[in-house]
């Protein structure tokens, strides 16, 4: 059996959002190692909304944005549902379903992300998709550290047509 890796690297696996069982798998040890690990370290997985949130605090840290005095528009909520679904949430509700569906066939059917405009009085815009966004659906900030793995996966536009991954969920 392989040992798990020093606390910087799995503190990194945890960041990106890697299964404690996707850990286990690699260095070929119990899930229930790869947890108690973590749980010496003080770090604990949180529901998928927090997931959300964490991965907004990545692009607008809390300390210079105050986001949450703009979490009441339906944009920023059509984000996290949309967020949410990708990350693999199985309490979302067929309306939630069919909201992160329409948020996501808007984004490419306009060719569009979404960002903050802290000058407007709703400050999530769209603006014109730039090479530089690739499939990711939120204007990255300049400055701050793109996630990777299940975080970037999160925040993208899958591959396959639109819509054909949900309404598989919603016909299932």
């Amino acid at each position: 059996m392989t040992k798990l890796p020093d606390n910087d690297t799995l503190r990194r696996f945890f960041h990106e959002g890697l299964s404690d069982k996707k850990i286990a798998q690699t260095y070929g040890c119990s899930v229930q190692a790869v947890n108690a690990r973590f749980t010496q370290m003080g770090l604990e997985r949180k529901p998928y909304s927090n997931v959300a949130t964490a991965i907004l605090g990545a692009a607008w840290p809390r300390e210079e944005f105050d986001r949450s005095k703009f979490t009441r528009f339906n944009r920023a909520r059509d984000l996290s549902t949309f967020m949410r679904w990708r990350l693999g949430d199985p309490t979302l509700t067929e309306n939630q379903l069919l909201r992160a569906n329409a948020f996501m066939k808007y984004l490419e059917r306009r060719n569009v992300v979404l960002t903050l405009d802290w000058s407007k009085d709703n400050p999530w815009v769209y603006m014109p998709r730039e090479p530089a966004d690739g499939r990711v659906v939120i204007r990255w900030p300049e400055g701050q550290e793109l996630p990777r793995g299940p975080h970037l996966e999160a925040i993208s536009l899958p591959s396959a047509p639109v819509g054909s991954e949900i309404a598989m969920e919603l016909n299932a």
